[in-house]
């Protein structure tokens, strides 16, 4: 009986490194573009605000090269206006999409979408329903 508890600790302490794992050599060795919800869940609430300020700075500023804005000052002067104008395409804050996130993948079929997607998908529906 005893042989039965030990067989059973063992297992679940490699399950347990397995996964832990997972959320750090697996996000280094993958890169944003593969990262899907099975990242999105090892993230420490830090981490997904973090990711997500992350990801909308990065579309604010594509959002702010489009204008045709070159240098540093035009770019900045740009992001404000589309901010100030609710033009960006990324228009609410990383608390709402962090939020729809942990909603998103907290279904099991939704898992392998990978974050950027997600994330469309969500700031998709969000807009038709501020319409």
């Amino acid at each position: 009986m005893r042989w039965g508890w030990v067989v059973a600790v063992a297992v679940a302490v490699a399950a347990g490194a397995f996964w832990a794992g997972r959320g750090t050599a697996t996000q280094a060795e993958r890169g944003w573009a593969a990262m899907d919800g099975g990242d999105w869940t090892l993230f420490e609430p830090k981490q997904k605000r973090a990711f997500v300020a992350g990801f909308l700075a990065g579309r604010g500023l594509a959002d702010a090269e489009r204008t045709g804005a070159a240098d540093s000052a035009a770019l900045r002067r740009a992001v404000d206006s589309l901010r100030g104008g609710g033009e960006l395409r990324f228009p609410f804050g990383r608390t709402v999409y962090a939020t729809q996130l942990d909603e998103f993948y907290w279904w099991d079929n939704h898992v392998p979408t990978p974050l950027y997607l997600a994330l469309r998908d969500i700031n998709l529906r969000l807009k038709r329903q501020g319409q």
